[in-house]
């Protein structure tokens, strides 16, 4: 008898996932339908007083390009390299930190670059590169949280870093340091726990605990366990397995 493959679809990181597939979306429709025109009038950073599109707190437009400039890109290339990079990095860490708390990096890190370009800038910039730059900081900070420091980390960063001077940034020196200021201050957020990552800690934690026979909660266990059995009847390991993941969870 043949058996059927069953293949079920898993929408595995919902934040990353969504901000590529609205990225790519964005592009097609502007590459193909609105000629570049939404780009150049609102998926850029505003600038500094006397750039292309200076800063004005009167100017809806304005605020609204310090978030949205992200979404902006003008070569397929650099919509490519960024999407590669948000797809193999972002799903591990909003597994890691939860959507919330990787949704609001990302907030900040749009933000942050916007702002700085804003004032420090007199070009118009456009794309995720600041987003890009923080999952890999998030990447690295889970290789120096395991008590080692990864060469292939480093190696990335500095290999990233020399993509953005090579590819001439309108800004220059001053454009890059943006970029890597804004997926810095983004990658901040990861030195507050995460709730998700805080309870999967608590959790280990209690198992350990009541695994470790030294523990006073492992012979509050063995007693109670007596107690509640004194013929002495051994139970089977998914009682007791049971047992643990409820007091656990309490």
């Amino acid at each position: 008898m043949k058996k059927k493959l069953k293949l079920k679809f898993h929408y595995d990181s919902p934040v990353m996932l969504t901000f590529a597939l609205v990225t790519l979306i964005v592009f097609i429709l502007d590459a193909f339908a609105l000629k570049g025109k939404l780009k150049d009038m609102w998926l850029v950073t505003p600038t500094a007083a006397g750039g292309q599109f200076p800063f004005s707190f009167s100017d809806f437009p304005s605020i609204l390009r310090l978030f949205i400039h992200v979404f902006g890109y003008s070569q397929n290339e650099v919509l490519i390299c960024n999407l590669i990079f948000i797809l193999l990095l972002g799903p591990q860490m909003e597994e890691r930190y939860g959507s919330v708390i990787i949704g609001i990096m990302i907030f900040v890190s749009s933000l942050f670059s916007g702002v700085l370009n804003a004032c420090f800038c007199k070009n118009a910039v456009c794309g995720a590169e600041p987003v890009v730059f923080m999952l890999i900081l998030l990447w690295t900070m889970m290789q120096l949280s395991r008590s080692k420091i990864s060469a292939s980390a480093i190696a990335v960063i500095a290999l990233f870093i020399a993509m953005l001077v090579f590819r001439k940034n309108p800004n220059g020196v001053v454009g890059v340091a943006v970029i890597a200021a804004g997926g810095l201050c983004g990658s901040l957020f990861a030195f507050l726990t995460s709730p998700k990552a805080h309870k999967a800690k608590k959790n280990e934690a209690a198992l350990a605990e009541f695994n470790d026979e030294a523990s006073p909660r492992f012979t509050a266990k063995s007693t109670a366990a007596k107690k509640s059995d004194p013929k002495g009847n051994k139970k089977s390991s998914l009682d007791e397995e049971t047992t643990l993941v409820g007091k656990i969870e309490l």
